[in-house]
């Protein structure tokens, strides 16, 4: 009962500790295993194997340390010393306390050493008998979650040595520790930094004219030449790179024959040249088709150098702004 008592006291002196902290790392928890009491006799092979349990109490200061009680009931044992010269049975009791050192193997499991002291108990039905012994314990502790961590540990108290006792113990436990105020560490998450080049692309004109000896149309009619494919690809090549870019397609003729049949000439050649960019793949929302018949010369109608200069096809593709 005496040890019960203390056990419970270190546990509460543990308590400030880990409250005065926003993240604290208290803990408690419990284990069972298997108990060995070893060298129970004066002579020949004696030890002793019963079913241990136990309390568990630390505060965790991060970086591989802790601080660890625990209070064990370790089993009732028998033993046999000639000096005596009859058997005792007792229930042996233990209370420990030690510096926890972890070394991570992984992100969530450790290796851990512990190296303290023990203040044990054989409470036997010839009267009591305790003392203090060096602890040592090695064991491997994994964090399941946030809350709970769960442990295998060797325990080993030698020279129990004191009036009639004179043992060494065993104790080989799984546990389980519940760790209050604990959180994970935040995830970093590498962004990979995206860099957007933008490029104004400069407009373009490009103007069709027979005076430059360019024959888009055979005279009179709306229908391409065959040369005209040479003509018209440097700006299908640029609608077709640019899903941006746009055109506005203008035909114009001279004042040759009536105008109403040279305002539906300039429509149907407009519309011919914006027939040939959607039908190799540029969309016709993208382009704007005007005619203008005779109504905008650039030259004399006159002479046949200005109607040359007349008859033509103006494709204006505006200033955008691309995103690499």
């Amino acid at each position: 009962m005496k040890k019960a008592v203390t056990s419970l006291a270190i546990m509460m002196a543990l308590s400030p500790f880990a409250y005065a902290q926003d993240d604290s790392n208290f803990y408690l928890g419990g284990r069972f295993g298997s108990s060995t009491l070893e060298d129970a006799c004066q002579a020949g092979s004696c030890d002793d194997q019963e079913v241990g349990v136990g309390l568990i109490a630390g505060y965790d200061f991060a970086n591989g340390f802790s601080i660890e009680s625990t209070y064990d009931y370790l089993g009732n044992f028998e033993t046999f010393y000639n000096s005596v010269g009859t058997k005792r049975s007792g229930d042996l009791t233990a209370l420990t306390l030690a510096p926890k050192l972890n070394i991570g193997i992984t992100d969530a499991t450790d290796i851990y050493g512990k190296i303290g002291v023990a203040w044990w108990d054989w409470d036997s039905n010839a009267g009591s008998e305790d003392d203090l012994s060096l602890l040592t314990a090695l064991g491997v502790d994994h964090r399941a979650n946030d809350l709970v961590n769960v442990r295998l540990e060797y325990q080993y108290i030698p020279k129990m040595d004191e009036g009639y006792m004179d043992a060494d113990h065993h104790f080989i436990s799984a546990g389980i520790t519940f760790h209050f105020g604990r959180h994970s560490e935040p995830e970093y998450v590498v962004v990979e930094e995206v860099v957007v080049v933008e490029e104004v692309v400069e407009p373009k004109r490009y103007v069709f004219s027979e005076a430059d000896e360019v024959e888009l149309f055979a005279f009179g009619k709306s229908s391409l030449s065959a040369g005209a494919a040479s003509q018209l690809d440097p700006m299908l090549k640029r609608l077709q790179d640019f899903p941006q870019s746009t055109a506005i397609i203008i035909g114009h003729t001279d004042s040759v024959g009536s105008e109403a049949f040279n305002q539906t000439l300039s429509e149907q050649r407009a519309q011919t040249v914006a027939n040939y960019f959607t039908d190799n793949g540029v969309s016709a929302d993208r382009l704007s088709v005007v005619g203008m018949g005779e109504k905008d010369p650039v030259a004399s109608n006159d002479t046949e150098q200005g109607r040359a200069k007349n008859r033509r096809v103006e494709i204006d593709s505006p200033e955008f702004v691309y995103e690499e």
